[in-house]
């Protein structure tokens, strides 16, 4: 019961940060609300690894670089694709990134089972059937191309899927605080570039960078509950709850922004979460 609950807070923190990065990502740009957070997640992972677990971050391996390019890479394009928004359509699409590393161990020569092909096939139909009846933004007279959104959001899905297996390599060498340490860093430095060179908003409030800060906070959090929750039976069953993060983030689109969700899309919803529940307990 630990295990699950601790799946569910994990749900609830990156469901909840998802929400808000579309109200920061359009205050601050894609760039500016990831290098707020990234700020925000590194200063509190330093925190903890100094304070809680004894010692100082130490120099990353080029797995650990590598990883942390990619993460930052597919945060800011799915942080572009909320920005664009609906929210209803790039979370799903985002979240079915455990199905494309069903396609990443097919090119390295690994056979799945037919369940796992199964998953991985109600998945990618979901996806489908979101894409497709995804219902217009509310209170949006112009809204951006779709396909652009829609492609932002596979893409970035695409590259976490490969940022979790390069990311699992690096956690062997350097240890998970740590290459979770140095992608905030990589990230803010890379998104610190980016926001210097680009086109600045016309006006920062505080409260937007807040809501950012309070993202990264969400997202470690997340993440922390996780690692909580253990190994074996006890990681397998935290990990499957968690994967209804992207259940949390429609829903909360649905309260908070009134996005409309089609009788379609629902059907594509349920398809996708249960497709990725069932790659995150068959991956165990």
């Amino acid at each position: 019961m630990t295990a699950v609950l601790l799946g569910i807070l994990a749900a609830l923190s990156w469901g909840t940060a998802d929400v808000l990065a579309r109200h920061t990502g359009r205050a601050l740009g894609a760039q500016g609300a990831l290098l707020a957070m990234s700020l925000a997640g590194m200063t509190g992972l330093g925190l903890w690894m100094t304070l809680a677990e004894g010692h100082l971050p130490v120099p990353p391996s080029h797995w650990t670089l590598i990883s942390a390019a990619l993460a930052a890479l597919a945060m800011l394009m799915f942080y572009e694709a909320m920005r664009r928004g609906p929210v209803s359509l790039v979370s799903p699409l985002v979240g079915a990134y455990p199905a494309w590393m069903v396609l990443i161990n097919l090119a390295l020569g690994l056979r799945p089972t037919l369940t796992v092909l199964a998953a991985m096939t109600v998945t990618m139909g979901g996806v489908i059937l979101v894409a497709r009846f995804a219902a217009p933004e509310p209170g949006v007279a112009n809204p951006p191309d779709r396909r652009w959104t829609l492609t932002l959001a596979l893409v970035s899905s695409v590259i976490f899927s490969v940022t979790l297996a390069v990311g699992q390599q690096a956690v062997l060498v350097d240890g998970e605080s740590n290459v979770l340490f140095w992608g905030r860093v990589v990230a803010a430095l890379t998104m610190l570039v980016v926001v210097i060179l680009g086109p600045k908003p016309t006006r920062v409030q505080a409260g937007v960078l807040s809501l950012a800060a309070l993202q990264g906070v969400l997202d470690a959090g997340g993440l922390f509950a996780l690692y909580a929750a253990g190994r074996g039976l006890d990681g397998t069953l935290a990990t499957v709850a968690s994967s209804a993060f992207g259940v949390v983030t429609i829903v909360l689109a649905r309260i908070f922004f009134r996005e409309r969700i089609s009788a379609g899309q629902g059907v594509g919803i349920a398809a996708v979460t249960l497709g990725v529940s069932a790659l995150a307990w068959l991956a165990e």
